[in-house]
């Protein structure tokens, strides 16, 4: 592999990455695509061809023919890549297993964490979390706190005897957890919720039907190891999951993930498999920002997302909430950037400009904020109460594709001394522009 891009997103998720991967894995002929992270993230590709598609554990890369690998610092869900599997093929992947390549340690995600993951959301009331409650950050928490009794690996997927017997204990661990669980703990309008979640854990006839499944997946897997798919030829994208406002050390707790999600942790899996070629790294935030589900977001405006968001696909539901929108924080960048400190990042990916365009053409960023934390105070406890300073900048009509890419470039350099990568200014690849180039 002559050169890895490592594509990392600077908020906390739903920056664009899904068509940022899609463009660059199309305009480099990628030889690969490497997922870490988690798989409930879901990256939307839309292509020129008319395909339309979230991936989740199959790589953006996957309409192109590019195969996708899940490295071991991926936490895979075979109920997902059989829903995912069935759904490739009604887009006319015939085999998308064929497609797909696992690290033999790649931790599995069971409906028991699923189970685990949204009683544990319903249990915080009126004080969510954020989780998507899809079982990935209990499945790591589980294999970090209780080891392997408890943990599932990817390559034993195809043993019917040690997917029964990790199940049982996983389903033993969390019945006895929530055993006296009382409705009272949790919303009254969340107790029917609570309730299917109970009744499938303590369902008996649901394990059976998980390790069929289990047993099912596991047969349709390929298995690699990192140093042998990095002794391709070409180029390789790694996708990441999540973003680097929900790293689980330096995001704004509790709203972070179970997993880290700085760059620096997909150099160090790299360099430990004894790659030493060219790395580049991109960032990829929106021309604006956005949250789905809980978690500071001090520019938050009720009327710019209600302007922004209705081709962004991102429905309320009770694990993530609802979906915000506001002014561009160039505070909130910065802090991406500083936490990220120890990877050099060569350019920032900004999507969704298109949105601004098409709306009122007014690039809102805020610079600064008129108030200070105070002593003591954490950064994470200060975003709920910072006060955002609204800078307005026209798009002025008409302008062409490098004058545009130019201006958003120096504001990027400008205000975070890092050039602009990719501007995306609609859905497919035929609407990202590179420098000089165009599209």
């Amino acid at each position: 592999m002559e050169k890895v891009i490592i594509v990392t997103d600077l908020g906390p998720g739903d920056g664009g990455k899904g068509s940022i991967i899609h463009s660059l894995a199309r305009k480099e002929d990628a030889s690969v695509i490497i997922k870490r992270g988690g798989a409930q993230g879901s990256h939307g590709v839309r292509t020129s061809r008319g395909e339309s598609f979230n991936f989740s554990q199959w790589g953006c890369g996957t309409f192109d023919a590019i195969p996708t690998f899940l490295s071991n610092q991926m936490v895979i869900m075979p109920v997902g890549l059989e829903n995912e599997a069935g759904a490739l093929k009604r887009h006319g992947i015939h085999n998308p297993f064929a497609m797909l390549s696992v690290d033999y340690e790649c931790i599995v995600a069971t409906p028991f964490h699923k189970i685990a993951s949204q009683i544990e959301e319903l249990l915080r009331k009126e004080k969510p979390r954020g989780t998507i409650g899809t079982g990935v950050g209990q499945a790591y928490r589980m294999c970090n706190n209780l080891k392997d009794d408890y943990t599932l690996l990817s390559h034993q997927l195809s043993n019917r005897r040690i997917i029964t017997k990790v199940l049982k204990k996983q389903r033993t661990y969390y019945r006895d957890k929530y055993a006296n669980l009382s409705y009272d703990e949790v919303l009254p309008e969340d107790k029917k919720l609570l309730a299917g979640n109970l009744a499938l854990l303590f369902d008996d006839d649901f394990l059976p039907y998980i390790v069929d499944l289990f047993e099912a997946v596991g047969e349709e897997l390929s298995f690699r190891t990192l140093e042998e798919v990095l002794k391709t030829n070409g180029t390789a994208i790694v996708e990441c999951s999540h973003g680097i406002l929900t790293d689980n050390k330096t995001g704004f707790r509790p709203h972070v993930s179970a997993i880290r999600t700085l760059p620096e942790f997909t150099e160090r899996m790299l360099k430990t498999s004894g790659y030493n070629g060219q790395i580049i790294n991109l960032g990829v935030h929106r021309a604006y920002e956005i949250r789905h589900g809980a978690g500071p977001m001090p520019t938050y405006d009720a009327a710019m997302t209600a302007k922004m968001l209705p081709d962004s696909h991102k429905d309320w539901n009770r694990w993530q909430g609802g979906v915000r929108a506001g002014a561009l924080d160039f505070n909130l960048l910065r802090y991406a950037l500083l936490v990220g400190a120890g990877t050099k990042f060569d350019g920032i990916c900004l999507t969704w400009f298109d949105q601004i365009l098409n709306t009122s053409r007014d690039w809102q960023q805020c610079l600064f904020y008129k108030n200070r934390p105070r002593d003591g105070e954490s950064y994470a406890e200060f975003l709920t109460r910072a006060e955002p300073t609204i800078t307005h900048r026209q798009i002025i009509k008409p302008i062409s594709e490098m004058e545009l890419f130019g201006l958003v470039n120096d504001s990027l350099v400008k205000t975070l001394g890092i050039p602009l990568a990719i501007l995306s200014v609609g859905a497919t690849e035929k609407f990202k522009i590179y420098p000089k180039e165009g599209r």
